[in-house]
């Protein structure tokens, strides 16, 4: 015993001194010096773990300066309890927190030390109950952040020393607020932003907002109201109010007084059945200048838009006359409501209307009178059942950029429909009936336009001299398309951008091709059923530089397809039916960078006639069968710089068997290169050397003559 008790001492004594070594180790480790972070002079971010401790300002931050310290902490699995080595008086310099921690009750003692704080985030914390008036003591908080917690009660809560207390913005969203005592509220006099969305706020009967006479936005979305009952007339500087997700049925005068001093007025997602003119209606007493209205209706159980009222016209036409106002405007969105009847004047109230959005409604027939929407830049009818569109509606909208008619029943377009209209962005008239349109009477934007016209039962399009001005793109894609010859854009000379993918194209000629030769730089063809491609077909795109032929059923080519094509930059020929591709059909590619093979069950892919391409092209070959030899050879040639075809996949595989460089290939019928392929092989390298040599010998000819001989020829004109 004796002998082994000097040993269980030392292993003691090693024991305790781990234990202070580790003590040490973590009370250093609060705020680790590497977060601290001098942002500027006397600005700080800190970042502490557990505790706020070991922290210390410069002295000339600490005494008295004229330059403000601002300092910001953010402490993770933060706990309350103080002790000794807390520095109270670094406490108090404080004046950004953020505590992470899981506390359901707390009494945030720290803040009693905090007095200088001004921002203090409680983000996520897991809090139920906020015990003994902790924010009292922060005379200068201006922002304070309670959301996703749990709270339930806030009766009481926000109690101060100092009246009026500096609180601007509070935010309660994501919590568990059942009811809104009348007194809640009732010192935040300087309250400017108030967030309690998403809570189960059900009755304003107590009027808890009585005393928030700054306050300008107000979040009460996604809560159980039914009824505001007055509780926002008070709030006469209100300019946001978001009521998204409740479950409102009527909305009038007397439950909103103030709806006419609304910059955003959201009401969307609730139970909804009538739009009154009120709803519509603004005046422009507390706006600023360039201010957007957005009345937001959308997701009610909306069914008619009835004519303005008189009185509301009158009014419109009022503060049309107030130069104070001219940059003012309106957006609208009624979209995903019953709407299948829209009277002629139901937007008359609406000043300067920039922004409609009618979409995925029951609407037929949209005529309305087309002065209400003179300044109209965003019109969406998508998802309706229009089958007729009219001129008068339309010929005072020469504002009107993006026009979305998609997923309805048009079968046909008047050449007069949009005469007036010369600054389309996009129109979009996918998912309708369209079969043919013998003219395109659209004039786009001096930055250009993009008509999409896809997935109707289009066979045929003809864009004559002068109409379709300014079309950058044009889209196609699933259609009936099968003679691409029907598709007459020859005239189009600003056509950049086409798509006729997804159709019924069989053969590609020359002849069947009446594109625009000089501008066209996209041209997308796949997934249709082109079996043959003629020589010269593309020989006047010279400015291509992207051609997709993928998803068809091409087998082979011939010399000449590709002719013309001196520009193209990308090929796409993957999902084919190509069992051998010889380069030699594909040199007139000169900057061709990227081609695409893939899956096409290829057994050869000759490159030879690439060896002195003069780019990096990069071969993508996935999901075919090309033999791991043949791959290995190529990509030495690659590495070792013989030529600048590199194959590659867009997911590259693991090491194995039948990989090279991640690349997936077949096994070899043979391991080895035969002799007769290394002398063919040392044959083309020898060439390439040769080619190289001869263009160097070519560029130094070049600059001799360029300038030495010149030169000599200015020497010789002195003398």
């Amino acid at each position: 015993m004796d002998v082994l008790r000097p040993r269980h001492i030392m292993t003691k004594v090693c024991i305790t001194m781990l234990l202070v070594l580790s003590s040490a180790v973590l009370s250093s480790c609060h705020c680790p010096p590497d977060r601290i972070k001098n942002i500027s002079h006397c600005a700080f971010h800190i970042h502490c773990y557990g505790e706020i401790r070991g922290v210390q300002l410069p002295n000339e931050c600490r005494e008295a300066t004229n330059d403000p310290v601002t300092v910001d902490v953010t402490v993770t699995d933060a706990i309350e309890a103080f002790n000794d080595n807390t520095d109270l008086d670094f406490l108090n310099t404080i004046t950004s927190l953020k505590l992470s921690g899981r506390w359901q009750q707390t009494k945030l003692t720290i803040l009693m030390y905090t007095s200088r704080l001004q921002h203090l985030n409680l983000v996520n914390n897991g809090i139920e109950t906020i015990l003994d008036y902790p924010f009292s003591y922060l005379n200068h908080l201006e922002i304070l952040n309670l959301s996703y917690n749990k709270l339930t009660d806030i009766e009481e809560l926000f109690q101060f020393q100092i009246q009026p207390n500096q609180l601007k913005r509070l935010f309660l969203a994501f919590n568990a607020i059942q009811e809104l005592p009348g007194d809640a509220f009732g010192e935040l006099t300087s309250l400017v932003e108030l967030d309690l969305s998403h809570n189960q706020i059900s009755d304003l009967t107590e009027e808890p907002f009585y005393n928030l006479t700054k306050l300008e936005i107000l979040r009460l979305n996604d809560n159980k109201i039914k009824d505001l009952n007055g509780a926002v007339n008070c709030l006469q500087y209100l300019k946001h109010l978001y009521l998204r997700g409740n479950q409102i049925q009527n909305i009038d005068e007397e439950s909103l007084k103030i709806i006419k001093h609304l910059e955003t007025f959201d009401v969307s997602k609730n139970e909804l059945e009538q739009v009154k003119p009120i709803m519509l209606s603004r005046h422009w007493d507390h706006f600023t200048n360039h201010s957007i209205c957005k009345i937001i209706l959308s997701g009610n159980l909306i069914t008619s838009v009835p004519n303005a009222s008189s009185i509301e016209v009158s009014s419109r036409f009022s503060r049309n006359l107030d130069k104070h106002n001219v940059h003012l405007y309106t957006e609208l969105d009624l979209s995903l409501n019953s709407i299948s009847n829209i009277e002629y004047n139901a937007f008359q109230s609406l000043i300067r209307l920039i922004s409609l959005d009618l979409s995925k409604n029951k609407v037929i027939d949209f005529k309305v009178d087309g002065n209400d929407l003179a300044n109209i830049k965003y019109l969406n009818l998508s998802n309706n059942y229009i089958s007729r569109l009219y001129f008068e509606t339309f010929s005072s909208m020469t504002n009107l950029q993006n026009l979305d008619l998609s997923y309805n029943q048009l079968d046909f377009v008047s050449d007069m429909t949009f005469n007036s209209n010369y600054n389309f962005k996009i129109v979009n008239m996918t998912h309708n009936l369209i079969e043919k349109l013998d003219s395109v009477h659209l004039t786009f934007h001096p930055e250009g336009g993009v008509l999409d016209l896809s997935n109707n039962g289009l066979y045929r399009l003809n864009i004559p001299y002068g109409d379709g001005l300014r079309l950058i793109t044009l889209i196609l894609h699933s259609n009936n398309i099968s003679d691409p010859s029907l598709v007459d854009l020859s005239h189009h000379t600003e056509l950049q951008t086409l798509d006729l993918s997804n159709n019924l194209i069989g053969e590609l000629d020359p002849s069947r091709l009446k594109l625009p030769e000089a501008t066209l730089v996209y041209l997308d063809l796949s997934y249709n059923k082109i079996q043959y491609i003629a020589p010269s077909t593309f020989s006047t795109l010279r400015h291509l530089k992207t051609l997709r032929l993928s998803h068809n059923y091409l087998t082979k080519f011939e010399y000449g397809t590709f002719a013309g094509l001196t520009d193209l930059w990308h090929l796409d020929l993957a999902y084919n039916t190509i069992g051998y591709l010889d380069s030699k059909y594909l040199m007139d590619l000169k900057y061709l960078h990227v081609l695409s093979v893939r899956s096409n069950d290829m057994n050869v892919l000759d490159l030879s006639s690439w060896y002195g391409h003069r780019f990096d092209l990069r071969v993508y070959v996935d999901n075919n069968n090309l033999t791991c030899e043949w791959l290995g050879k190529v990509l030495r040639d690659f590495n070792n710089g013989y030529t600048k075809v590199k194959p590659t996949v867009l997911v590259a595989a693991g090491k194995g068997p039948h990989t090279v460089e991640g690349i997936p290939c077949m096994a070899n019928e043979s391991q080895s290169l035969t002799d007769a392929s290394r002398y063919v092989i040392a044959d083309e390298r020898l060439l390439i050397t040769s080619q190289k040599i001869l263009e160097a010998v070519r560029e130094q000819n070049y600059y001799f003559e360029k300038y030495v001989l010149q030169a000599i020829h200015k020497e010789v004109g002195k003398d």
